[in-house]
């Protein structure tokens, strides 16, 4: 069943993922809003501007998977990696009292559960 929809559900996913390009653009405001806080020094911002940019890559990847189905597979690995990782990392913290980072954290999560069913033949 999902894999009869797998190029839509990889262009929406990978879309929504997509998103964090404006965490590149505009680190501190984005953390403000999904985290509550945002770091102030350079490094911090740094590190959290080269996140976006992965992000935003793997969601570009996912939507370049929709069309390329050679590649599908390692790119929707690779997308369960990033998003397990995501919904761990607030989940298995005090973040998941931001209610904008457990919506982040479950929608990934909910994503990571699609791809693994697609991965696995459901």
């Amino acid at each position: 069943m999902i894999g009869e929809h797998i190029e839509l559900v990889l262009i929406v996913t990978g879309a929504v993922t997509a998103i964090a390009l404006f965490q590149f653009i505009a680190p501190a405001p984005v953390l403000r809003m999904i985290y509550g806080e945002a770091p102030t020094d350079e490094v911090g911002l740094t590190v959290a501007r080269h996140w976006g940019l992965l992000t935003f890559l793997i969601g570009a990847l996912l939507i370049y998977a929709a069309f390329h189905p050679p590649i599908r597979g390692p790119v929707m690995v690779v997308g369960v990696i990033e998003k397990a990782a995501l919904a761990l990392g607030i989940f298995g913290t005090s973040l998941r009292s931001r209610p904008a980072a457990a919506s982040a954290a479950a929608g990934d999560s909910l994503m990571a559960l699609i791809y693994v069913l697609y991965l696995t033949g459901f």
